[in-house]
């Protein structure tokens, strides 16, 4: 049973003034934000966490999903940000790349991309968005009508070249899982589906295990330690902490309090908290995909140039406290809280 948060008052003034890192000095190609001078109470550990702590059920996974194309230099300068903070404390964090974003630093950002893949405490996973059409309840292309054959083609080729962002056809640019692959020299731990039809659940699972995916992402229920779904891993997790819908409220407290749901859930231990953030949630009102391929209408032609407004400053400035108190506060709690990433928790599972 996990402490009350009232229990916590001592560790929870320790955070009241929230650790920025912006002042850090950043990759050269990315514009830090201006903030205030860091007031920090926890140390920086001496070396990189390289497998999951043992004597602990409890885990938490900060997971980044990155997927900004409308404004690539906040994407870039959030996410050399979030490295840093990662990278002084140690604390491991997935960063879920689409390939899109994934060629946009690769060509704006190339110092950032070159942290992405050394950098100690960061493993990168794969997603993908629309225009894809097997976005969930987003088949413009006609999936459901294929044979099971022609579906899986039709998903491989999509998922090794890259798409149109106008008419959402796959052009003869490498792209899709196969070219973050390629980027980051290693296959992205996981890959999700966002299909709720069965066979094309099938062919995705498929190709992203032949692609070389270890893991996949499930939502809507606790998922245990070692479950599995056709054949990939299952990323563990008893509570999503979508940590995005809780600014303004007490870090710790808010924490504790996804613990105990994790605990109420309907799995068993060991316990994961999974803490998700993306990219746009630290500058802008609403992602660029949804602004262009749902607000925007869900058959092609699209308009890509299409923009969400942005955050005031003192929106993302709440933002950027409520995510770095959040990680300090975890990691203050390391004699019952293990803080893992995918390539930890399959060393956990194997």
């Amino acid at each position: 049973m996990v402490r009350k948060a009232a229990m916590l008052m001592p560790i929870i003034i320790l955070f009241t003034l929230a650790c920025n890192l912006g002042t850090n000095q950043p990759t050269a190609e990315v514009e830090p934000a201006e903030t205030q001078p860091a007031q920090i109470t926890l140390e920086a550990a001496t070396s990189a966490p390289t497998k999951a702590p043992v004597n602990v059920s409890d885990y938490a996974i900060f997971s980044i999903n990155v997927q900004d194309f409308s404004y690539p230099e906040q994407s870039a300068a959030v996410l050399d940000r979030i490295i840093t903070l990662h990278e002084t404390y140690n604390i491991p964090v997935d960063i879920y790349l689409t390939d899109v974003m994934a060629q946009i630093y690769a060509e704006q950002f190339p110092q950032l991309l070159e942290r992405l893949k050394t950098s100690p405490v960061v493993a990168i996973s794969y997603h993908y968005r629309a225009p894809r059409p097997y976005a969930n309840n987003y088949d413009w292309l006609g999936l459901r009508n294929m044979s099971a054959d022609e579906l899986y083609q039709t998903v491989l080729r999509y998922e090794t070249h890259a798409v149109d962002p106008v008419t959402g056809q796959t052009t003869d640019a490498t792209g899709g899982y196969q070219y973050v692959a390629s980027l980051i020299g290693y296959p992205p731990y996981a890959a999700s589906s966002l299909s709720s039809d069965a066979e094309v659940d099938s062919a995705l699972m498929r190709v992203f295990k032949d692609l070389g995916a270890q893991m996949t992402v499930v939502h809507g229920r606790a998922l245990n330690l070692g479950d599995t779904k056709k054949g990939l891993y299952i990323r563990p997790e008893h509570y999503d902490y979508m940590l995005f819908q809780n600014v303004g409220a007490d870090p710790a407290a808010s924490f504790e309090n996804a613990l105990n749901e994790a605990h109420n859930s309907q799995g068993v231990a060991p316990y994961f908290v999974g803490v998700k953030m993306h990219d746009n949630d630290f500058f802008s009102t609403q992602s660029a995909w949804l602004t262009v391929y749902v607000d925007g209408g869900k058959r092609p032609n699209w308009d890509p140039n299409l923009k969400s407004a942005l955050l005031s400053q003192a929106e993302q400035d709440a933002m950027w406290a409520m995510y770095e108190q959040t990680v300090l506060y975890v990691a203050s709690q390391n004699n019952r809280i293990g803080i893992v990433n995918l390539p930890m928790v399959l060393d956990m599972i194997q």
